[in-house]
């Protein structure tokens, strides 16, 4: 049920990132020849203007909008208020500091010259007392009001004059508006100027008093009002056309081999956007229903093939999630990418070169991580859907998908035998040469010549390189996030400097020898059989790990003669042998090894008997089999795989080949096959999906692989 949802959400997530129109019936690319038949219109439609048009258009008409400043009477009234009951107190203060000279009452006038009038209009009020008449409040209150009136009919603005445009927009009263000239208005730094030219004061002591009360009590009445601005700027941007012409029923819109331009772009593009409109919700739905039949019947050629070839990818769920993960990251970047077209035909330094953005797309991460996590096989078919997604979400289906078929299939078998990291660097040179070769090589035989094809392309190619390169690094995020270890992994674990190979040599080298000869034997025979040879290799190191604990134990590692099982029982020494493996197991998980090497550890004995010790024990105990059987079996699983099988027998067979004393070809041979036919007799292999040719291929293999080894010591029939 759960490979069911989530086999669901990518299908979903697919259909949803993959673009919803008919552009797959209208093939095209700006700048580009139209490749299909000659095209006439099949009803009248309207041209709409491209996205970018609309928007220099809109842009251009709120430009024109001027800043709206609103006006606020209330302002008005308090301001003239306030300036006539300052100038009735300034009235007051002189009438009292004149009393107090007249007493000579010292003690007030100190108190009057620390009060805020003087204080703050910084006059001489000794000079104002000659002028007090001048401010009677009857005389005041009359002059204030006019004062006011002026400015504020004038208008007295909230704001900087060289920060306006030169002409601006006054709001009295909704929808009332007038538009005047900025350097007409009333603002804080020509106040003053603006009151001289009302001639009102009969002395130079009784203005500066006026502008002085005037500038700290006159409030602005017109403040810019950002959000009827704004209002408006939307406004006028909602009021340009969309449109700019009309075509016509059956008027022909392109020709067969004419170049498509932009204003021919401009056309499909209506065209493609009217039948959406014309079709509706309905025909929406099932398009995207459309998307997502296509989707899945791709995605069926997946899940088929790891169903019946294989079966341990398809039912864990992790790794089938994964393998979908990647495929929705990739059809994600190459959304993300087609995007960009739309965007550079919008820019007109860019709308000479035509790149096909689609080539930015680093898609060949596709066949790179799949086959790092689960081998070349299920990399190369991933490639091949990975073109299919891609064939259906750009324009140039058929070119982006051969282009990437080829590119991605040298990915994937230039990578299939790595062994060093260099290896991975030259493989994004062979994939630049891949797409280079693929896509002159198409547009070649498409365009007719070398003149007509787009090389501006081909530095695209370098670009997905280079990002390939910064993606490549996901490998270790996705190793974490979802608990597979890729080839990388296995490469690091490969090396013998390892410090868990290192102290198998120092504490087992026996053991260390003969798991090395054993990786040599287990990776030549399942690389013909075409499994992963990384992974059987590197699980070959570390199978014997457990044998550290207790070394003396096992006959490899002895050499002086010295055997510590002559003083045990044939019991005993079994669990002796046998708890190597579980040793084995606690070792890599302390060191902290991958759960697919474990594996090989926990497999490569399966539950074959000590054979040895048992028959010694029926020796002893002079009885017959079963008696005792258990005692002296592994507690197993059995091989899963071809490369744990593989592994069972090459130890097997490696370990049985020192009993040798004349290692004949013939020899070998009964040797080898002797030991696999006594494996497939203990159903020691019914797990691991090995067929009879397979088989047959096993017994070549490692025969040959042990002759090789022994070749100094084969005596060879002398010839008649």
């Amino acid at each position: 049920m759960q490979r069911v949802g989530l086999v669901f959400a990518f299908l979903i997530l697919t259909a949803i990132i993959l673009p919803q129109s008919f552009r797959l019936q209208y093939q095209y690319e700006v700048g580009q020849t139209w490749r299909n038949s000659s095209l006439y219109a099949p009803f009248d439609f309207a041209i709409y203007k491209t996205q970018d048009s609309i928007e220099h258009e809109q842009n251009i008409a709120a430009d024109l909008v001027l800043p709206i400043f609103l006006r606020d009477t209330n302002v008005e009234r308090r301001s003239l208020l306030s300036l006539q009951e300052q100038l009735t107190l300034f009235h007051k203060y002189l009438t009292d500091y004149q009393q107090a000279v007249k007493n000579k009452d010292t003690s007030t006038i100190s108190k009057l010259k620390r009060h805020k009038f003087h204080a703050s209009l910084s006059i001489n009020i000794d000079q104002a007392l000659t002028y007090i008449d001048l401010f009677k409040p009857g005389k005041t209150s009359v002059k204030a009001e006019k004062i006011t009136k002026y400015i504020y009919e004038k208008g007295y603005l909230n704001a900087r004059v060289d920060t306006l445009p030169d002409v601006i927009a006054l709001r009295m009263a909704s929808p009332e508006e007038v538009h005047v000239a900025s350097q007409g208005l009333i603002y804080r730094s020509n106040i003053f100027e603006q009151i001289d030219r009302l001639r009102i004061f009969t002395h130079a002591m009784e203005g500066q008093v006026y502008k002085l009360l005037i500038i700290r009590e006159l409030i602005p009445n017109f403040n810019y009002s950002k959000v009827h601005t704004l209002e408006e700027r939307r406004r006028v941007r909602a009021l340009v056309s969309p449109v700019y012409g009309k075509i016509t029923e059956r008027s022909l819109i392109v020709e067969k081999g004419q170049i498509v331009d932009k204003n021919t772009g401009a056309i499909l593009a209506s065209l493609i956007r009217e039948k959406e409109k014309r079709v509706g919700s309905q025909s929406n739905l099932s398009s995207f229903l459309s998307k997502v039949l296509i989707i899945f019947l791709i995605t069926m050629i997946l899940l088929v093939y790891l169903s019946v070839n294989q079966p341990r990818i398809y039912v864990n769920n992790i790794k089938l999630s994964l393998i979908l993960f990647i495929l929705l990251f990739a059809i994600g970047g190459m959304a993300l990418a087609s995007k960009l077209i739309d965007l550079a035909s919008r820019l007109p330094e860019f709308g000479a070169i035509n790149l096909s953005f689609i080539y930015l797309a680093p898609s060949c991460i596709v066949p790179i991580f799949i086959s790092n996590f689960f081998g070349h096989r299920v990399g190369f078919l991933c490639n091949m859907l990975i073109a299919l997604y891609g064939a259906v979400l750009v324009q140039q289906s058929l070119e982006f998908a051969f282009v990437q078929i080829i590119a991605g299939t040298i990915a994937v078998y230039s990578l299939r035998k790595i062994r060093k990291r260099e290896v991975f660097f030259y493989t994004l040179l062979y994939i630049f040469i891949g797409y280079t070769l693929s896509y002159i090589a198409f547009n070649l035989y498409s365009q007719g010549g070398f003149m007509d094809i787009n090389y501006s392309n081909i530095s695209l190619f370098g670009i997905n390189v280079a990002i390939t390169i910064i993606a490549y690094n996901l490998i270790y995020v996705f190793e974490k996030i979802f608990g597979i270890t890729s080839d990388l992994t296995y490469l690091e674990l490969l090396d013998t400097n390892h410090p868990l190979l290192q102290q198998l040599a120092r504490k087992a080298p026996g053991t260390f020898q003969h798991s090395l000869q054993v990786a040599t034997i287990a990776e030549a025979t399942i690389n013909e059989l075409g499994g992963n040879g990384l992974l059987t290799h590197v699980g070959a190191l570390y199978h014997d790990v457990g044998k550290m604990t207790e070394p003396q134990f096992f006959i490899e590692n002895q050499s002086n003669g010295h055997n510590p099982h002559d003083a045990l029982s044939c019991n005993m020494s079994a669990e002796k042998i046998i708890n190597h493996v579980h040793q084995g197991v606690e070792i890599a998980q302390k060191h902290k090894l991958p759960r697919e090497i474990i594996k090989f550890i926990e497999t490569h004995h399966g539950t074959t008997r000590v054979e040895y010790f048992y028959r010694i024990h029926l020796k002893e105990r002079k009885c017959q089999p079963p008696e005792g059987e258990k005692e002296f079996r592994y507690k197993g699983p059995l091989p899963f795989s071809k490369e744990t099988a593989v592994l069972m027998i090459a130890d097997s067979v490696e370990a049985a080949s020192k009993s040798l004393k004349k290692p004949t070809s013939d020899e070998i041979d009964k040797l080898v096959n002797g030991i696999i036919d006594h494996k497939i007799r203990d159903k020691q292999l019914e797990q691991s999906s090995l067929t009879f040719r397979d088989i047959a291929t096993i017994r070549g293999v490692v025969s040959k692989q042990l002759k090789s080894i022994y070749h100094s010591r084969i005596e060879y029939p002398k010839s008649d």
